[in-house]
């Protein structure tokens, strides 16, 4: 772990995790989303994709993101919240019902922009940051 330096709250680093687990749940899953969506119908290829990043996100967010113990009742909570998500997600891909390459894409990116901001939003209160040890706030900064 890295000291805490005070012109960087921990909410900046939080995030910065939060969008590095995001990126790469979102380049595997959508990946998964946009190929199969052109093989078997959208909705099947939607939920087949969210159960890949259900996994690596309630594994990733609680341990990595915000530095929570991750105790089993709050990452069913967050598995919870997410298929929240997952229906405001299909509820998306009905609306815009792709049907090709461009399509898929666009319905990718309105999902995205709609429930990245929940995500982050119910894992900041789902998992609260543990506090660093005493030995590790204490370290001076360098300079």
């Amino acid at each position: 772990m890295s000291p805490t330096r005070p012109d960087r709250p921990d909410h900046w680093r939080r995030g910065g995790r939060f969008l590095l687990v995001g990126l790469a749940n979102t380049a595997v899953t959508y990946s998964i989303f946009v190929v199969l969506g052109l093989l078997i119908p959208p909705e099947a290829a939607y939920t087949i994709a969210f159960l890949v990043g259900l996994v690596w996100v309630s594994l990733g967010t609680s341990r990595f993101v915000f530095r929570s113990r991750g105790r089993p009742w709050r990452v069913v909570l967050f598995a919870a919240v997410y298929l929240v998500v997952y229906v405001i997600g299909r509820v998306i891909v009905e609306l815009l019902a792709p049907a090709d390459l461009l399509s898929l894409i666009v319905a990718s990116l309105a999902i995205i922009a709609v429930t990245t901001p929940l995500t982050y939003v119910a894992g900041h209160f789902i998992f609260p940051a543990e506090p660093e040890p005493e030995s590790v706030r204490s370290t001076p900064c360098p300079q």
